[in-house]
């Protein structure tokens, strides 16, 4: 097996990495498609989720199907058995979604699914992985508006126990302000009844 690594356009921002297919009959050259984040994620492009559909319809079906077995008859260099076993059970609960709503109410999409035209399944098949890269995009948005709020909460905390401290710290200072000035007056008044004797014991003195 052998990989080529090349860039896309600029301006789709992502890495390929290509290689061919061994064991399997799947047509063509396998493409992985990576995102241009700091962590880069698989993007499960139509292609690639075509060549993963045929290989578990060879293997069974999506409840036979494992992450290994797929990975071995796809044979889709650096694709890893993380990325299958997430997109597996994505899979497996769209297939389950799907024939729920077939039996109990759309007898068109029954239909549909039935169907044995290579551009109906085609066309299946890539409605099903602009749902899957959809319901991804959603999943990720909220992740990282909570990631946001769990941030801006920290920091209202660190801000509240800063408040916290410099009230404790004022009502210290004013407290030994307090003291201080009691004690000053304390003496000031003792300084004064010291003269008031002394200039009385003068005057009997007189």
């Amino acid at each position: 097996m052998y990989s080529g690594i090349h860039l896309l356009d600029g301006s789709v921002g992502h890495e390929s990495l290509s290689g061919p297919l061994e064991g399997t009959n799947l047509p063509g050259d396998a493409c992985l498609v990576l995102t241009s984040d700091p962590k880069p994620r698989l993007r499960w492009t139509a292609e690639l989720h075509e060549r993963f559909v045929d290989a578990v319809t060879q293997l069974g079906g999506p409840d036979k199907a494992t992450p290994k077995t797929i990975m071995r008859t796809m044979g889709v260099k650096g694709l890893t058995l993380y990325h299958l076993k997430s997109h597996l059970q994505k899979y497996r609960l769209g297939k389950q979604s799907c024939k729920e709503f077939i039996d109990n109410k759309d007898a068109s999409c029954a239909a549909e699914s039935q169907g044995t035209g290579s551009s109906s399944s085609s066309s299946s098949s890539r409605l099903m992985a602009q749902d899957l890269n959809d319901g991804y995009q959603v999943t990720e948005a909220l992740r990282v508006q909570m990631e946001v709020q769990r941030k801006l909460h920290e920091q209202l905390e660190v801000q509240r126990h800063l408040h916290i401290r410099i009230e404790a710290q004022s009502k210290y200072l004013q407290s030994i302000l307090e003291k201080a000035c009691k004690a000053l007056d304390d003496q000031t008044l003792a300084s004064a009844g010291v003269e008031t004797a002394s200039g009385f014991g003068r005057e009997i003195c007189f």
